[in-house]
C-alpha cells in the first residue's frame, strides 16, 4: 500500500480541482471518507479514473473508527457450508497480513470454550478447517495452528473461566485483528499518491 503525504498542499489542489469540475466535470465524485469510500477512491484512481472524494468531518470519523476492529476469515459461515466465501475471506485477510498492510494488521488469539465434551470433535473439526482453508493457495496469512485444550489446560490458558461450566475444555484460534483508523487513512493517502483530490471538512448539500 503505497502513502504520501496528504497535507494542506494536496488539500488546496483539491480545492481547486473541486472548483474546476463546474466546467470540467470529474469522472466520478465520493461522498464520505470511510473505509468503504477511501477504497472506492483508491480503486478508481488506480484505473485513471478522475476522482475526487469529499468527506464532512475527519476520515474515519464515523463507523470506520468503531468497528470490530476483526479482519477476519468469516469462520461463522463454515456451518453454513460457504466454502468459497470462507476462503475468499481468509485470502483477503492474508493479503492483509502479508501483503497489503502488514503494519496494521496483526494475528490476534481466540479461546472459545466448549460447553459439553460433544462440542470438542465438531467444533474442534470446524477450527481445522477453518485453518486450512486460510493456508490453501497464496495469501492465507502466516498464523499459528489452531489446538484443542483439554479442561485443566484451559484453566491455565484463561484463569478467568469457570473451567465447571466447560467440560468440553476449549478450541484456540487465531484470526486478524486491524487498526481501522490508520487502515481508513492509508486508503485515502495512497488514493490521493494515485491522482485522486481529497478533501475532508466539506460538506455536500
Amino acid at each position: 500500500m503505497a502513502t504520501n503525504t496528504w497535507g494542506p498542499l494536496e488539500r488546496t489542489a483539491a480545492w481547486e480541482r473541486l472548483a474546476r469540475s463546474a466546467s470540467d466535470p470529474l469522472d466520478l465524485l465520493v461522498i464520505g471518507g470511510g473505509v468503504v469510500g477511501a477504497g472506492s477512491a483508491l480503486d478508481a484512481a488506480l484505473r485513471g479514473i478522475d476522482v475526487a472524494l469529499v468527506e464532512e468531518r475527519d476520515v474515519a470519523a464515523g463507523t470506520s473508527s468503531r468497528s470490530s476492529r476483526l479482519a477476519h476469515g468469516g469462520l461463522r459461515y463454515l456451518e453454513q457450508l460457504e466454502f468459497a466465501l470462507v476462503h475468499e475471506a481468509l485470502t483477503e485477510r492474508g493479503l492483509l497480513l502479508d501483503r497489503i498492510a502488514p503494519h496494521l494488521v496483526r494475528p490476534l488469539p481466540f479461546v472459545l470454550p466448549l460447553m459439553s465434551k460433544w462440542q470438542r470433535p465438531y467444533l474442534g473439526t470446524g477450527v481445522q478447517l477453518y485453518d486450512a482453508l486460510s493456508r490453501f493457495g497464496g495469501y492465507g496469512g502466516t498464523m499459528p495452528r489452531p489446538h484443542a485444550l483439554k479442561p485443566d489446560h484451559a484453566r491455565k490458558l484463561a484463569p478467568g473461566l469457570r473451567v465447571d461450566e466447560w467440560p468440553g475444555g476449549a478450541v484456540t484460534f487465531f484470526d486478524a485483528q486491524i487498526d481501522d483508523a490508520r487502515h481508513t487513512l492509508a486508503c485515502v493517502r495512497s488514493a490521493v499518491a494515485a491522482g485522486a483530490s481529497v478533501a475532508s471538512r466539506v460538506k455536500v448539500i
